[in-house]
């Protein structure tokens, strides 16, 4: 390893400030160089990798925080499915529907003749069952 393949400690400190997104004005001041040197530094392969490493761990530890938490959202929303309040629970129901890409319910109208007789020619389970899988009748 030559001399050129290790960074020093203002380096690797310049490489952490520079991945968290600290301008260059405040890095220079910080380990006391100047930001010409801060430019120089990120054409030294091992610098720039570091602070290329440095944002991947960052945006990595991000990425898994979110997944996290859209689980336990997942979990509330169907904690809330099971409300006594039916307007909770049907918000909670409709919310999850949103989310995993199931397209929007059409209101549908009865004819007069319909409410008049009180017959339903459809069963409605089997009609909501064919919109949610996507089909229709």
């Amino acid at each position: 390893m030559t001399q050129n393949d290790t960074l020093d400690e203002r380096q690797i400190r310049a490489a952490r400030m520079e991945a968290e997104g600290v301008v260059m004005r405040e890095i220079a001041e910080a380990v006391g160089v100047s930001r010409k040197t801060l430019y120089r530094w990120r054409d030294v392969p091992h610098y720039s990798a570091l602070v290329s490493s440095l944002i991947e761990d960052t945006q990595r530890a991000a990425r898994d925080t979110l997944r996290a938490g859209a689980t336990d959202a997942a979990k509330r929303i169907r904690e809330l499915m099971r409300s006594e309040d039916e307007r909770i629970a049907l918000s909670a129901a409709q919310t999850l529907l949103d989310r995993t890409g199931h397209p929007k319910a059409e209101r549908v109208e009865m004819s007069a003749d319909v409410r008049a007789s009180g017959r339903v020619e459809v069963d409605p389970s089997e009609e909501l069952a064919a919109l949610l899988s996507g089909g229709g009748s």
